[in-house]
Parts: C-alpha cells; sequence; structure tokens
C-alpha cells in the first residue's frame, strides 16, 4: 500500500533548545539563575519556514506557502540543532549555502529571532565587483535592505524581514529540490553572524620596559582596535587617538561594555590616570578605534568593514573577537589574508576562551593572522586559553602567548564589565593577552618601520620565551619576549613549521622536510648552534649550525618521520637556534601522527535503483569521539573514521521520496563499503478509522545517547512525498539506540491547514535497540484512548489564537506532535494511542497575530507526562481560571541553594492545576528579613545571596499583564517563612482557585461558591492549612470586602457575590501548621456574565 502523505501544519518536537531544570547548587557557590517556563522563541529560516521553540522545549515547523513538498531533515551536532529543508540541502553541500542558516542554536544565540531580520552576507563574483554588486542588488529586489558592500570580501551585508524571507529565496535561488542552484550573479550566502569578544605586572612580564628604555614604546606607530569602541574621556587616552569609526547601529563610537577600551588601553594607554602604574605596552603609539560590536555580539559584516578600514588606518590591527571556527576559509579569515597582503597590515587576533584541544576561533585561524593565548603570571597556560590544531588541516596553532589572566587597565565610564576601581578594571581572557602582542607587533614596526608583517609576526614568534612542559599546540612559540625581540638580530622567516596530519597506517609513511630560514638584520655574522627539543625520534634536524651573514640569511631542514614506532596523536616540539650574545630563535614544530583510522566508504543508491547524489549520511561516536556528515554529490562518499564504535543514518531523497536508512551500531575496525540502498526500505503508513481525515504530520526519530554522548535526528515527511524506512546491518544496545515513529491525523479546513479540526488522531510507537524496516499501522478506536477537550477563551480578540498539543513520550527518542491553531472557546475529541507504554504530555497555548506581525507569545500551560489506557474515555479542560501562583506537585518554583534563596514560581498556573506562564508588562520579585529589603529584581526570575544562618524572610512576587489578556491581569503573593543554608524546596503554601465557571471562563451573577485548595510542594516543609481568610472585590481590587470561608484544612470554600458583566478579584491569607504564611492576590481572577 502506498504511503500517506503529509500535508503542511504546525508541527513540535521536543529538543534539546529546551530549557532545563536547575537543580540545586553546591552550597558553596553561586546557583545559575532558576531556569523558568521561557516564552517560545520562533525563528523564520532564510527559505521562509518557521521554526518555534516553545516553553517546554518544543520545536515547531510552519511551512512557508508553497513549500508543502518539501520534507525537513533535523538532526544534532554538538550542542547545536539543525533544521535543514532537503532542497537547501544541494546548496549547503557545494558550499554556497552557510549551514549557520539552519543552525536554531546558533540563530537563538545571535537574536535572529521573531520579528528581527535575518542579516545575511550574499557574495558577488570576484570578478568585475562593481558589476556583481549591482548584478546581486537587482536579483535581491527591493525586499531586503542592503546594509553595506563590503568589497575586501566581495559581498553585500544585507537585512531580509521576515515577511520576506520566502520570496528571497526564490530570488536567491531556482530549481528543483533536487537540483536547486544560486542564481547567476551570487556566489554564495553567509549568515551575517556575530562573533564575541574573548574576555600592573602583565607589562613588565613581557619585557616591554626593556623596549622603553631603547626609545622603542610605539611612537609613530597607530595600532587599530576593532572591539566595542573606546571611553574617549579617559585620561589615559588624552592625545591617543587618531581615528575613530563607528560600524554598528550604536549612535557612536562611545564604548557601553567596556572590552574595547580595556584592551586599547593595554596595548597603547599612557597610565595617566593611575601616574603610570597601568602603562599600555606601547605609551607612544596612536589608536584608531572602529566600533565593531554591539552589546550582544559583533556581526559579522561590521567586523569585515572594520578591518577594510583598519588595513588601511595602520600597520597594526587588534582584534580581540572570534567564533566558531569550521574546515574552510570563512570571509573573515579570507578577509585576513587578503587585507594582509593588500595593505600589509599585520592583524593580531585573540585564540579564543574555549580551552580544550582544536578550539581556535575565527578569524585568528586564518594563516596570516599572529594568534594569541594566554598565559598567567607565572607563564602557565590560562585553563580557559584555546589550543590547537587549527580545524581542518590540523595547522599549528597559537602562534604565541601573553598574559591574560587578571590584567588591569582602563575602565569604560559607561562599561558593564569587571568591577572597576579607580578607573581601572582586571579581567581575564584572550581578549587581555592579544593587546600585549599588539602593542609589542607596534614597538617592532617603529623599530623595523619597512617590515612586512610576516617578517614582524616571525620576529615576535621566535623571542618567544616557551613554558616547559606545555606542547606547541598550547602555546605556539611561547611567551611573548619584547626585550628579546628587539635586541637580537637574528629572526627566522618561518614562525611555525607544520607538516599537518600524518595519515594512518603509518607504514608507508614517507619523511617530510621543511626549510627554516635564520634572517641577520645585523653587521656581523652570526654563528648559530641548532638543537631539537622534542620527544622521541619523530623530528631530525638537517644541522647542527650554521652561519647567518651579516645583512643574509641561513637555511636548513627539519625532518618529520612518522614512519617510527611511537606515540600517536598530536605532537610536537621546537627548533631552539642559539648564539652569542643570548640570541635564542624558537621555532615550534608539530605533525598530528593520525591515530588508528580506516576508510569507511558509503555508496548510495535511489528508490529508482539509480545513483543517488542526493542524500545526508551522518557517523556519530558512541563513545563521544568525533562526527561525520556527508551532503551528498556523489553517490559514492568516503570518510576516515577513528577506529571504535559508531551510530549511522543517511537520508536518501528524490522528487516524490525520501527514504531514512538506519544502522544502530557500526564497529570500525578495518576499512569497509556499505551499501545504502533506499530500495530496501520499507513505506511508513499510518491510516485512521476516518475517511475526511489528511495526514498532518509524520516524523521518525532516533537516538543515541549515553554518558558522555547524545545525538538524535528525525525526518519529517512532506505532502506527497513518500516516507521510507529500513535497517543496516545488525540490531544495537537498547540501552543507547531507540527509534520512534509519530503520526497525527486531523480535518482539513480547505485552506491547506487543519484549523478548527473538530478531531485528532494522534500515534507514536517506540523501540528501542532497532529500527525499522517499513511500518504499517491501521488505528482502531478500540486499542486508543478519548480524550474530550474543552478549551475555554481568556484573552479576546479575533487575532487571538489557541493552540494544543498532545506530546508523545514513547521512549528516549525525540518525538514530534502537531498543535492545531483554533478560535477559543471550542471543544476537540483527540484520539490517543497507547501502544508500547505510550506517555502522553499536554500543552496549550496563546498567540496573538497582530496586524502585519508575526504571532507573538500570550500565555502557556501545561501538564505532565501521563499513561491512558485503551478503550477509555477522558476528560481535559484547559485555559481554565482562575490563573494564579502555583507550587503543586513536582514543581520547584523557590528553593534554597546553599547560601542562596532562588525563585521561579509559575505565576499563571490554572484552575486545574496546569502549570502555566503569561507574557507580562512588568514583574517584579523582592526578598525582605524582618521587614529591611534585601533585594529586588525585574522579572519573575531571580536569585539573593542570603546569610547561612537561620533567619525569617518574606518573598513577594508580583505580575501584570494586559490587553487582550481579560483575566488574572494582576496576580501577586507574599510568603513568609524561616530559612537557614541548606538545599531544599523553601515551605511555599500557593491555592487554587477551580469555581465552576462556563466556556468564557464566566460565572452568573449573584451569590457564588469558588471552592479553593491550598497546596504545597511535594518535598516541601510547608505543613498542612490551619488558618485560613479571603477577600473579594468587584472593582479589580479597588476596594475589597471580607468574604465568608467554609471548610476546614487544605479544602475551602470562598463565598462571594458577582456583581452582572464585570470580574471578581479575589485575595486569600493562609498560615500552615509550621507557622509559614501565604497572601495570594488575583485580580480579575474570573468573569462574570452581564
Amino acid at each position: 500500500m502506498r504511503p500517506r502523505r503529509v500535508s503542511a501544519a504546525l508541527i513540535a518536537a521536543v529538543t534539546a533548545l529546551a530549557v532545563g531544570a536547575v537543580a540545586p547548587a553546591a552550597a558553596h557557590a553561586a546557583p545559575p539563575v532558576p531556569a523558568a517556563r521561557a516564552v517560545p522563541v520562533s525563528v523564520t529560516l532564510i527559505t521562509g519556514d518557521t521554526v518555534t521553540v516553545d516553553d517546554r522545549g518544543g520545536l515547531s515547523l510552519q511551512r512557508a506557502p508553497g513549500r508543502e513538498r518539501v520534507p525537513f531533515l533535523s538532526r544534532t551536532s554538538g550542542e547545536h540543532r539543525y533544521v535543514i529543508p532537503a532542497d537547501a540541502l544541494p546548496l549547503v553541500r557545494a558550499g554556497r549555502l552557510d549551514q549557520r542558516l539552519f543552525d536554531l542554536t546558533a540563530l537563538r544565540d545571535f537574536g535572529y529571532t521573531g520579528d528581527a531580520d535575518l542579516p545575511l552576507l550574499v557574495a558577488y563574483p570576484e570578478s568585475g565587483r562593481r558589476k556583481g554588486s549591482s548584478g546581486v542588488r537587482s536579483a535581491l529586489g527591493a525586499t531586503v535592505r542592503v546594509a553595506r558592500d563590503l568589497p575586501a570580501v566581495g559581498a553585500l551585508a544585507v537585512r531580509a524581514p521576515r515577511s520576506a524571507r520566502a520570496g528571497l529565496w526564490t530570488s536567491l535561488s531556482t530549481g528543483t529540490p533536487t537540483a536547486r542552484t544560486l542564481r547567476p550573479g551570487i556566489e554564495r550566502v553567509h549568515l551575517d553572524g556575530k562573533r564575541k569578544i574573548n574576555l600592573d605586572v602583565s607589562v613588565p612580564q613581557v619585557g616591554a620596559p626593556a623596549a622603553w628604555a631603547e626609545g622603542l614604546d610605539g611612537t609613530g606607530v597607530t595600532v587599530a582596535v576593532l572591539d566595542t569602541g573606546i571611553d574617549a574621556t579617559h585620561p589615559d587616552f588624552a592625545g591617543r587617538i587618531v581615528a575613530s569609526e563607528n560600524f554598528t547601529a550604536d549612535p557612536d563610537a562611545d564604548d557601553v561594555v567596556g572590552h574595547g577600551t580595556h584592551v586599547a588601553s593595554t596595548i597603547a594607554g599612557s597610565g595617566a590616570k593611575s601616574g603610570g602604574r597601568y602603562k599600555g605596552v606601547a605609551p607612544g603609539a596612536k589608536l584608531a578605534v572602529g566600533k565593531v560590536c554591539e552589546l550582544d555580539g559583533c556581526p559579522d559584516s561590521a567586523i569585515l568593514a572594520g578591518m577594510e578600514w583598519a588595513a588601511r588606518e595602520a600597520p597594526v590591527v587588534n582584534i580581540s573577537i572570534g567564533g566558531t571556527d569550521e574546515p574552510g576559509l570563512d570571509p573573515l579569515e579570507q578577509a585576513v589574508n587578503d587585507l594582509t597582503a593588500k595593505y600589509g597590515a599585520l592583524f593580531v587576533i585573540s585564540a579564543g576562551n574555549d580551552g580544550g584541544t582544536a578550539t581556535i576561533e575565527s578569524p585568528g585561524s586564518a594563516d596570516a593572522a599572529l594568534t594569541v593565548g594566554a598565559v598567567d603570571d607565572q607563564d602557565q597556560l590560562a585553563y580557559f586559553s584555546s589550543r590547537g590544531p587549527r580545524v581542518g588541516d590540523d595547522a599549528l596553532k597559537p602562534d604565541l602567548t601573553a598574559p591574560g589572566v587578571g590584567i588591569v587597565a582602563a575602565a569604560a565610564a559607561h562599561g558593564q564589565v569587571g568591577s572597576p576601581a579607580d578607573g581601572y578594571v582586571s579581567l581575564d581572557g584572550t581578549s587581555m593577552a592579544t593587546p600585549h602582542v599588539a602593542g609589542a607587533a607596534a614597538i617592532v614596526t617603529q623599530q623595523h618601520p619597512g617590515w612586512s608583517p610576516a617578517r614582524r609576526k616571525s620576529l615576535l614568534m621566535g623571542a618567544a620565551k616557551p613554558t616547559a612542559g606545555l606542547g606547541g599546540y598550547a602555546q605556539g612559540a611561547g611567551r611573548l619576549d619584547v626585550d628579546r625581540a628587539v635586541h637580537q638580530a637574528v629572526s627566522v622567516d618561518e614562525g611555525s613549521v607544520s607538516f599537518g596530519r600524518a595519515a594512518w597506517p603509518h607504514a608507508d609513511d614517507v619523511p617530510v622536510s621543511r626549510t627554516i630560514t635564520y634572517r641577520n638584520a645585523g653587521a656581523e655574522d652570526v654563528a648559530l648552534s641548532l638543537a631539537l627539543e622534542a620527544e622521541g625520534s619523530t623530528f631530525s634536524l638537517g644541522a647542527a649550525g650554521l652561519t647567518v651573514p651579516a645583512g643574509g640569511t641561513a637555511t636548513t631542514t627539519v625532518t618529520a618521520d612518522t614512519r617510527a614506532d611511537g606515540p600517536y596523536g598530536l605532537l610536537s616540539g621546537r627548533v631552539v637556534a642559539t648564539g652569542p650574545g643570548g640570541v635564542r630563535v624558537e621555532t615550534p614544530i608539530a605533525v598530528n601522527r593520525e591515530s588508528e583510522v580506516y576508510d569507511v566508504t558509503f555508496q548510495h543508491v535511489g528508490r529508482d535503483g539509480e545513483d543517488a547524489l542526493d542524500y545526508l549520511t551522518a557517523l556519530r561516536s558512541l563513545t563521544g569521539g568525533p562526527s561525520f556528515d556527508s551532503f551528498g554529490g556523489t553517490a559514492s562518499t568516503t570518510v576516515r573514521v577513528p577506529k571504535g564504535e559508531y551510530g549511522m543514518f543517511s537520508w536518501i531523497y528524490g522528487e516524490d521520496d525520501v527514504s531514512m536508512l538506519v544502522q544502530p551500531k557500526l564497529v570500525v575496525d578495518r576499512p569497509q563499503t556499505i551499501k545504502l540502498d533506499a530500495r530496501r526500505a520499507g513505506p511508513v503508513s499510518i491510516t485512521p478509522p476516518v475517511t475526511d481525515a489528511g495526514q498532518a504530520l509524520l516524523a521518525v526519530n532516533i537516538i543515541w545517547s549515553g554518558e558522555f554522548f547524545g545525538t538524535n535526528a528525525t525526518m519529517v515527511g512532506a505532502e506527497g512525498v513518500g516516507a521510507y524506512v529500513g535497517q543496516v546491518g545488525d540490531d544495537g544496545d537498547p540501552d543507547r539506540f531507540a527509534a520512534s515513529i509519530n503520526s497525527v491525523y486531523a480535518r482539513p479546513d480547505g485552506a491547506g491547514g487543519y484549523s478548527g479540526t473538530p478531531y485528532t488522531y494522534e500515534a507514536s510507537y517506540g523501540r528501542r535497540g532497532a529500527f525499522y524496516d517499513g511500518f504499517v499501522k491501521k488505528l482502531r478506536r478500540g486499542e486508543m484512548a478519548r480524550i474530550d477537550g474543552s478549551y475555554r477563551q481568556e484573552a479576546a480578540g479575533d487575532t487571538v489564537t489557541g493552540f494544543k498539543w498532545n506530546k508523545p513520550n514513547a521512549g528516549p527518542a525525540p518525538s514530534w506532535s502537531v498543535g492545531f491553531p483554533t478560535q477559543t472557546p471550542f471543544r476537540r475529541t483527540e484520539w490517543l494511542s497507547t501502544d508500547d507504554g505510550v506517555l502522553w504530555s499536554g500543552q496549550f497555548v496563546q498567540m496573538v497575530r497582530p496586524p502585519n506581525s508575526f504571532p507573538s507569545f500570550l500565555s502557556s500551560s501545561g501538564v505532565p507526562d501521563a499513561r491512558f489506557e485503551a478503550g477509555r474515555g477522558y476528560r481535559q479542560e484547559w485555559n481554565v481560571a482562575g490563573f494564579a501562583p502555583s507550587m503543586a506537585g513536582d514543581s520547584r518554583g523557590a528553593w534554597r541553594s546553599g547560601d542562596y534563596l532562588v525563585a521561579g514560581v509559575p505565576l499563571f498556573s490554572e484552575g486545574t492545576g496546569a502549570l502555566g506562564s503569561s507574557a507580562v508588562e512588568k514583574a517584579r520579585t523582592a526578598l525582605y528579613s524582618d521587614g529591611e529589603l534585601i533585594g529586588e529584581q525585574a522579572g519573575s526570575l531571580a536569585q539573593f545571596e542570603v546569610p547561612a544562618a537561620a533567619a525569617p524572610y518574606r518573598l513577594e512576587m508580583s505580575a501584570s499583564r494586559g490587553a487582550p489578556h481579560r483575566l488574572s491581569t494582576s496576580v501577586s503573593a507574599s510568603w513568609t517563612f524561616t530559612s537557614g543554608t541548606g538545599d531544599y524546596v523553601l515551605p511555599l503554601s500557593t491555592v487554587r482557585f477551580h469555581p465552576r465557571l462556563d466556556d468564557h471562563n464566566a460565572a452568573p451573577a449573584g451569590g457564588f461558591a469558588v471552592p479553593v485548595t491550598v497546596e504545597r510542594p511535594a518535598d516541601s516543609t510547608a505543613g498542612p492549612n490551619r488558618t485560613f481568610s479571603a477577600e473579594f472585590s468587584t472593582d479589580d481590587g479597588a476596594s475589597w470586602q471580607p468574604a465568608p470561608v467554609t471548610g476546614a484544612g487544605d479544602h475551602r470554600t470562598i463565598r462571594v457575590t458577582n456583581a452582572p458583566g464585570g470580574a471578581v478579584s479575589l485575595r486569600v491569607h493562609a498560615i500552615d501548621r509550621a507557622g509559614n504564611t501565604a497572601t495570594i492576590t488575583v485580580v480579575r481572577a474570573y468573569a462574570v456574565r452581564g
């Protein structure tokens, strides 16, 4: 039977982007700000398709009009989640479309969400760049805004509004989903991402005073600083700034972060405000300041524009900025290399603060960059300093190190970093190390004004002082030594010698030799002794000594012979040249002697029996090792894979079909070829017991998980595209591999969607250890649970829409679900599968769509996983007033963590007990002790440092929200309790209001009973309720009157009089048997019919 097709819908999946619960921190440490029920975050991709992460971590996909036939592929890689439409894969594969354009994690982190513009770098051909720029402008049309032309990299920086992206995709590209190309005149499209800034004894530590004694302090040299701007009013910069340019959207170059001011001060600050104590490395140099960073990051386009300006303005450019590097050249790396060659500027760039192996950041990863790591005041490598090798080719980076821990330099008056004292601030980071080297570069530029960037770079590297016990991939040549650099005449042309990667196996390796050239700028010949400092026998020198003639050069060779027995992995050493008068020149050398790896070849065959070129095949290590992705282009692809265990998945797609092949466990211990034949995959067909339904979702999911790793992937079907699944190889470990299939049916609305569907059939199936070889299932009502869902109205207006998700949990594999838009109030029958022990959670979200704008979050509520029985009926009510604070059940809304009190109580939970959150206009959280304010914070998410000793406290929380909300427009709570140090949930009681209301959350006029339940966290020390009183208001809280209360303990009933046509507000006071108190106030708790 031919599988059903999947039509356009709003699709949701559990994803790693979810905000997780925060466990209490250790008693001695400050806990993170608690994770709350965040509002949904939406990202509209360059294709016009919108992905939304909701407040429970659900991932939603809404295809742009006309894209119903495009399947989507979702996968994780490390900490990043990608959602890529199939028609973009050919361009990603060709390197013409930046994969980050589909990286939800990066797009979220950059702030490219909601209605924010999507910044792009659209490259035009290198030849005839003027004409190329015009051609791109013409192709883009008037729907996007051109921010600036960037001739340094041959690209336009453009801003694409959310509403224009579907049209932009057709303007940029053309063709079919499997044969899509960029239009003529457009070379590549990159995301205009954001880089991050890489946050008294240090100047003497690098030997700068010795250079000053020779009159070398950077006088006559300008250093350009590309950063967050500068505080030009600081006394240390008086007379120093010769040029300033702002490349950001900020109004001027003033430093509102403080990073750029600190960096500039380390380079050329006079130290005037400190009496000379905090003088920069090159206090005689001038500064050209380019502001390329804003409060939330540094846009690539701003950095690129600043780089070209800086290279024209100065022979030395400092960039203490970085971002994740990928194999190959990105636009910033290319610009560093090109501008160095064009203008003769030396770019001094931070290595990054990611620590660990192979974490050198871009653009410090560029060949021409002088890349700087960080050491402390004892020349020990800082834990955060990024290390080599360079991603992709294993080149040796960083180039050298400099002090980057506890660096004191000028503080910006309007800055936000550090703790300023007397106009200065102490900061850590490779950002702080880099300006030491830029200042040193200014000094050697003063000494040797005609030298090339490469020669100045190698001079500083050769004069560096290595730290014993640190390899070249950690420290490069060693710690900066300005004294040696300016006082010895001998330098080396090759700052470092990198042999890259020697492929395994090594028996047939051929020794590789590189030349080292020594250069003598002095008037007398210099005899050098050469020594090799390296472990093992991998490296050898061609000579034990040589003489470098005055004004001339001499050469030797260094050889890497990886045939020799010895350790695998990253091997490094250094060639040390010494001569009379303390001459010492260091040259780091390195090679990656590849560990045991094997070629794994994948041969792809489509469902038509022909070679398949369109696929995405991936290997994921099951032991926390590297991952491998291949985006097709040729039917056969080979990857070199370290020995070990892996999981494999492959999507092979054609015009009318997409197949998912999975190998749960692949043991790589020899070369092998794996045939991935889509014809071996069987159809996926899940059919409902009704004939007027359309399939709104078909998703096939897999996950591998373990103690030190986790990765998942999903194939989302599309309308008119057949879905097929099949397993390759043997089963896997049921504790580490799982799969699931999800399908949802609903009644189409005739407009391409399912708005107002009166029913849903939702099925989820899971298994462990094995994947599927096809999957066919006929749904039967007797095997399903029936949910009679009632969805009330709270927010009013035609633009308000409600979405309800039933989210399956059929095991560890991620499971997708669908939310259908409906005007409230409404009722729906929802049929849920019960096979395989599946659990279902529920979530209801209210959204509002203002005219010509993106839908905005209003409120959300949810219930946890529950198991439903086949053949049984259940009733669920949603969006039920009164919305109020809740600490019920497993809620950890407030707790003690050592010497911190942490608060994040859900303030808008439903009358049914479903925990909820809401968009608010204003919120406040405050903590008092013995009547004195300890602290207050805006929002309903806060932490406060408190004394260890037990003390009485009062916690106050409040929030207000306006139209289109009609109910609970103001919610406040005040709790008193005693707390001492420890790790536990605070004893806060809350009150659940559950009056009998109609579908509009309205009650009849006249006398009315409001049942309430006093609730508390399951694992808190709050006691049962002892005393309870209440008040009510019919004028939105302007006046209050006592309300009679009946009942006892935790279950009470409030008697009120409802005024017709208005709303009733409620206030309650509760004291538990332990003496803890709670006062809860809800303005407009429910409506009253007229």
